[in-house]
């Protein structure tokens, strides 16, 4: 997510914004994550309902990272899973082909930062291993 500081009515606020679509985007005030969609030169709320976005815990270990943006389609570990190296641990869908993540090296996965459904950029951290 890309941080800004904004200003609206002379009040400053630090906001992270990531872009999910050429026109949607989420944007993170404080703990509170709210879908903006951007169409021209108006704003328009695209939920008016905002949601907490659960916080993941800071773990130590190596990050798999998403070689391309896309949708998590399946997971096929879990947190706590042994997994040997070249393993597909999570499949990304992009441009509608199914690719595999695989382990970059044998270990344990310590955490899954991702869930099915969720879109990726290029670069997101998807997984840690031990």
């Amino acid at each position: 997510m890309r941080k800004f500081t904004i200003v609206v009515n002379g009040m400053e606020y630090k906001v992270a914004v990531k872009r999910v679509t050429r026109t949607l985007y989420k944007v993170r005030l404080g703990d509170k994550v709210t879908d903006v969609l951007i169409r021209e030169d108006k704003v328009t709320v695209a939920k008016p309902k905002v949601e907490a976005e659960k916080k993941p815990e800071v773990v130590e270990g190596e990050a798999v990272k998403a070689m391309l943006p896309g949708v998590v389609t399946k997971i096929l570990v879990k947190e706590g899973d042994s997994v040997k190296a070249g393993e597909t641990i999570m499949i990304l869908e992009a441009m509608k082909m199914e690719n595999e993540v695989k382990s970059p090296k044998d270990g344990v996965v310590k955490q899954i930062l991702v869930k099915e459904g969720d879109r990726v950029e290029a670069g997101d951290v998807l997984a840690v291993m031990d």
